[in-house]
């Protein structure tokens, strides 16, 4: 058993690759950060290792492979788009507040279960966020982030460049929810 559920873990772990990239952990300064801050959690939590959500969202953001605003691989860009389109932005400040994250090999992936994330700045600079986890296991029924990412469900962007399409806009709307619901809950927490 253990054979077959490394198997699964090496093609997950490939399967998010190739969908988003992964973060830039390979830079030194990176591996700096991550020292430093796994040292200032430590004398926090009492816990070595560890970064609490916030810390680890701040690490993943600060290294990433690639421009934001400007996903290289598909599904980051498409997706973006797709969301700028529900959201009605037009100009490009507008279209620019909404960005796109891979958190491949950091933190916010391995203590976390977040993949990769998307955030939209509305003018107040009010930040709603959606994450995601990518899994090839269908068997899956237990994941940290807000939207499972099935990569049997999701048609190569290549192969079937319509069903891909058309699955990320479901994607999209199942994001814009998530913010929405997210939004909701804060303030209702804020109202109690």
């Amino acid at each position: 058993m253990r054979r077959l559920e490394s198997k699964i873990e090496l093609t997950g772990r490939l399967f998010e690759e190739e969908l988003v990239g992964e973060a830039d952990i390979k830079n030194p300064e990176y591996q700096k950060a991550l020292k430093i801050a796994q040292e200032q959690e430590a004398k926090i939590l009492k816990k070595e290792g560890y970064l609490r959500f916030r810390k680890a969202l701040e690490l993943a953001k600060k290294f990433q492979p690639g421009d934001p605003t400007n996903p290289r691989r598909p599904f980051g860009r498409e997706l973006r788009i797709a969301l700028q389109d529900l959201l009605n932005l037009k100009t490009e400040e507008e279209m620019d507040r909404v960005k796109f994250y891979t958190a491949i090999g950091t933190p916010l992936d391995k203590i976390h279960g977040v993949d990769a994330f998307m955030e939209y700045e509305d003018l107040d600079k009010k930040i709603y966020r959606a994450t995601f986890d990518f899994t090839t296991n269908p068997q899956k029924k237990v994941y940290k982030s807000d939207i499972m990412v099935l990569e049997k469900e999701l048609p190569d962007s290549q192969l079937d460049s319509a069903g891909f399409l058309e699955k990320i806009e479901e994607y999209a709307k199942r994001t814009l929810s998530k913010m929405a619901v997210r939004e909701v809950q804060e303030k209702k927490i804020i109202l109690e």
